[in-house]
């Protein structure tokens, strides 16, 4: 089950509202969770649990990422999947890990569920992993690339270990990130609390495989647009439009890099104490599209 996050406009907190989402799912239902980027090179969503880089070489991925003498550590990596590639400026190896290794694994049958989470970073233990974006860098031809190709054997594979998987689009405009977006099983419309954005996509609507749902980023309930005016305007269905209220709190932590945190400080207070509206409202979003999505009740 694939659930694609994606926006017509920057600035719609289509990461966060992912990352969000995502915690929220992992705490009201026993599902496994996966969240991918739909980018080859975006570390963005990445970021939203375990912080930004702290230098260019390393980057975020440090656990997933060392450089060391050849010798018998690279027989240890291997064992979970991992790969050594020689580094002829410095004779040592880089020990590659997350997206780069799964797609340089030739054949399907070495995604094993081993492997694939071997290269993923735990969220939630053992019920919630984010998958490394690549440590190259996009070019203009990067969908095209042979070894791009690969991604969709990794996806799939990815998908065949989890209950279902979150993937942040952004606002990409490239082929991959359409690719991804048409074909998902849900598809998560974020949008800025605007009337015209809603009215633009009846106008124009696009072609998706999946359902879509509509999902109000930064919300406030008392601003020109609530949920229930654009019910009512639309005429749209209910079940439909979710909104993700603005929380200073969780954007702060989120900064650096402890959304997951800050999703289980919030959630299960049963409607009680300052984040109330906030819970309420994720909550009944979260549901929503994982009833669209035919894994809740």
């Amino acid at each position: 089950m694939r659930i694609a996050f994606w926006s017509e406009q920057r600035g719609a907190g289509t990461s966060f509202n992912l990352a969000v989402t995502a915690c929220a799912a992992v705490c009201l239902h026993p599902l496994s969770v996966a969240v991918v980027s739909g980018g080859y090179h975006d570390g963005e969503l990445e970021q939203k649990f375990f912080g930004k880089a702290p230098n260019n070489m390393i980057g975020y991925r440090q656990e997933a990422m060392l450089v060391a003498e050849y010798g018998g550590e690279a027989a240890t990596w291997a064992k979970y999947g991992q790969e050594t590639m020689l580094m002829a400026d410095t004779q040592k190896y880089l020990v590659t890990s997350g997206l780069d290794c799964l797609l340089r694994k030739e054949r399907p049958e070495e995604l094993t569920e081993t492997v694939v989470k071997a290269n993923m970073r735990q969220v939630v233990k053992d019920r919630m992993y984010c998958l490394p974006t690549s440590a190259r860098q996009e070019h203009e031809w990067w969908h095209r690339d042979c070894q791009f190709k690969r991604m969709n054997r990794v996806m799939a594979a990815v998908e065949s270990y989890f209950d279902v998987v979150f993937i942040d689009c952004g606002s990409r405009r490239d082929d991959y990130a359409k690719k991804v977006f048409r074909e998902a099983d849900v598809c998560v419309l974020n949008m800025n609390q605007d009337a015209e954005v809603i009215g633009k996509f009846y106008r124009n609507p696009p072609e998706y495989k999946g359902k879509v749902f509509f999902l109000l980023g930064k919300y406030f309930e008392d601003a020109l647009y609530n949920r229930q005016d654009l019910q009512r305007i639309y005429r749209m269905e209910e079940r439909r439009l979710g909104a993700i209220p603005y929380n200073p709190q969780l954007h702060a932590a989120e900064q650096v890099g402890r959304i997951g945190q800050g999703i289980h400080h919030y959630m299960g207070r049963n409607g009680e104490g300052q984040g109330m509206g906030f819970e309420k409202e994720l909550v009944r979003t979260t549901n929503l599209i994982l009833k669209l999505a035919g894994l809740a009740s």
